[in-house]
């Protein structure tokens, strides 16, 4: 039996051992396991938690600006000329429409628009990832409550209550106002160097004085800070900051004035303006045809742009400030204070007037005054062959010295953007031998100086400087800067900022003189061209005027003040192509005075003219 090999069949406690051996291996791994879990929890909970938390809370939450409403635009006496009203405002998250094209297809369903549209008006906006951007305002509490069925098909969709800018007397006080638009990328950089706080989709003023006084008007934006679920919906507000409104501002404007002219104009074409000769103040300024203010507040529809965009009446056009024409007769009281001045003419000085006077070729008068016509006469009657004899005693040269004292050709410095559009400020033409110099490379003819004697030729006026200056008969001389602005108020109605008037020339003549052209004037109403302008118990002072414009007719024109002692008021009236401006412009300027003194309100003033056959 020795040399044999014998296996060794394990016993069963050997089993066992082996068995408590891979026992005890995957117990160690499991544990090494656990611990390599508690471990990583550990770093994620404790070394990265603060970290986390402030991940997972801005996955969470979202920063939703609050536009601060713009101030608030008053008139003289306090009533509300431009407000901020409620809007609805609807919201999207960009990524969750970008993401879901069934949603953003069921919003374009319910606010009527394209695609496109929305995808162009999140462009737009720059928005910052996770921000809200504004895709309609103003909608309608109908499709408020639409978004607020469809809200599960809407995800990121929210709707806010913001506010929006408001004209309550719409046409009446566009000019003044001007246009809101949406910021530029150009204004947006100019903004931004500037220091001033704007982001893309902001609504400022583009024109008028919701532009010159933009700065005051813009309020300081607030925000929230809101939670949303995973549908990107609002579901708690964490914090909230309150947006500061913009300061008020209040104007010189007077809204019954303004709506009576506006009234007055009704159809015409042209332009109105009313000042206190005193101070320079403007208490009404309207230009005709006109458009609502209230389109230009949001997004402007094709078909409301069209209709003012292809109005030949040009409708956008502030015709009071930055249109000039020839002022005709109403340059005749200028003319006279120039002929005073320079003694051509006194009382006392008379013409015959045939109907026409020749001087190389003939210059025509409206009608045939007679003889005797002197000087009372000639500015009540509007005796053009009188002034034809003024002109040249005068000469261009000195005539031109006058006027431009009384600010013609010159820009009136109103508180309203780009009153210029020249380098040298100047506004409309008062020519002379050098004037034409430099201008033409000509030298002035004899001939041409008649024509300017009564208002025609090369003189062009815009209305606005032409109230300053009938302003200046009235108030002797005295030149006053015209302004719009009052006082900057605060939130308090503390007075921030204040204008006083200023006299910006005073214009070198004998209080004399003034006297007695305004006493002419007051003749003009009394027993000459403007007697649609007279009305009991008020000494009212005008003059008429017809400005020629070949080949179409003559523009009507009226000017006038009131009362002739201690005057309060200036009027003055064009009426584009009117012809007969006692027949067109006058009753304009009747219409304001009647307001003024009381004799009428505003909603009992009619438009149209009145058949009154005159200069």
């Amino acid at each position: 039996m020795e040399g044999r090999t014998f296996n060794v069949i394990p016993t069963q406690f050997e089993d066992r051992r082996l068995q408590r051996s891979r026992i005890n291996q995957i117990t160690v791994i499991v544990i090494l396991a656990f611990l390599v879990l508690l471990s990583r929890l550990w770093y994620l909970q404790i070394a990265l938690g603060k970290e986390l938390m402030v991940a997972a809370e801005n996955n969470a939450t979202k920063l939703l600006r609050t536009r601060a409403p713009r101030g608030t635009i008053l008139d003289r006496k306090g009533r509300i000329i431009a407000t901020s009203r409620p809007q609805f405002v609807v919201l999207a998250l960009p990524e969750k429409l970008e993401a879901n094209q069934d949603a953003l297809n069921t919003l374009c369903g319910i606010l009527q628009m394209t695609p496109d549209e929305v995808k162009e008006t999140i462009k737009k906006q720059h928005a910052r990832p996770g921000s809200p951007v504004r895709i309609k305002v103003d909608v309608a509490l109908e499709t408020v409550a639409r978004i607020g069925e469809m809200r599960m098909s809407l995800p990121g969709v929210s709707v806010e209550l913001d506010q929006l800018r408001n004209y309550p007397d719409g046409p009446a006080v566009a000019h003044i106002m001007g246009q809101l638009g949406e910021i530029s990328q150009a204004e947006l950089d100019a903004a931004h160097d500037n220091g001033v706080n704007y982001t893309p989709g902001d609504y400022v003023g583009k024109s008028g004085l919701e532009k010159q006084y933009e700065t005051d008007l813009k309020g300081v934006d607030g925000g929230k800070k809101i939670m949303v679920n995973a549908m990107g919906q609002v579901v708690r507000i964490l914090g909230e900051k309150p947006s500061i409104p913009g300061h008020a501002i209040k104007l010189t404007i007077d809204r019954d004035l303004q709506v009576a002219a506006s009234r007055a104009m009704g159809t015409q074409t042209g332009a109105c303006v009313a000042l206190d000769p005193q101070t320079g103040a403007v208490l009404a300024m309207v230009s005709e045809p006109s458009y609502d203010p209230n389109i230009f507040v949001k997004k402007v529809t094709p078909t409301d742009w069209d209709k003012i965009n292809q109005n030949k009446g040009r409708p956008q056009q502030n015709r009071a400030v930055y249109n000039v024409y020839p002022p005709g007769s109403t340059f005749k009281p200028m003319m006279a204070i120039a002929g005073l001045v320079y003694k051509q003419c006194d009382l006392n000085t008379t013409y015959s007037c045939p109907g026409s006077f020749r001087y190389g070729r003939v210059f025509h008068c409206w009608k045939v005054h007679g003889g005797g016509v002197n000087f009372n006469r000639a500015i009540a009657e509007s005796c053009d062959v009188w002034f034809y004899h003024l002109a040249l005693a005068l000469g261009v040269d000195r005539m031109a010295k006058v006027a431009r004292q009384f600010g013609l050709s010159k820009a009136t410095g109103i508180d309203l953007p780009h009153e210029s559009r020249y380098k040298d400020g100047h506004v409309g033409t008062m020519p002379d031998t050098a004037w034409k110099w430099k201008r033409y490379h000509q030298k002035w003819y004899p001939g041409e100086t008649p024509s300017c004697g009564i208002g025609q030729g090369y003189i062009q006026v815009s209305p606005l400087q032409l109230a300053v200056a009938i302003a200046g008969v009235a108030d002797d001389g005295k030149i006053h800067r015209p302004y719009l602005l009052d006082k900057v108020l605060g939130s308090n109605g503390q007075v921030l900022m204040q204008t006083h008037p200023e006299i910006v020339r005073q214009v070198d003549a004998p209080v004399e003189d003034f006297r007695k052209v305004q006493n002419a004037m007051r003749q003009t109403i009394t027993a000459g061209t403007g007697r649609v302008a007279n009305i009991p118990d008020i000494t009212v002072c005008g003059k008429t005027g017809s400005a020629e414009d070949p080949p179409r007719p003559a523009h009507g024109w009226f000017v006038c003040f009131a009362p002739e002692e201690n005057p309060k008021i200036v009027v003055v009236c064009i009426v584009e192509h009117g012809r007969h401006g006692a027949s067109t412009a006058a009753p304009v300027c009747r219409a304001v005075l009647d307001v003024f003194f009381g004799k009428k309100k505003p909603e009992d003033i009619g438009s149209g003219n009145v058949q009154v056959h005159g200069d």
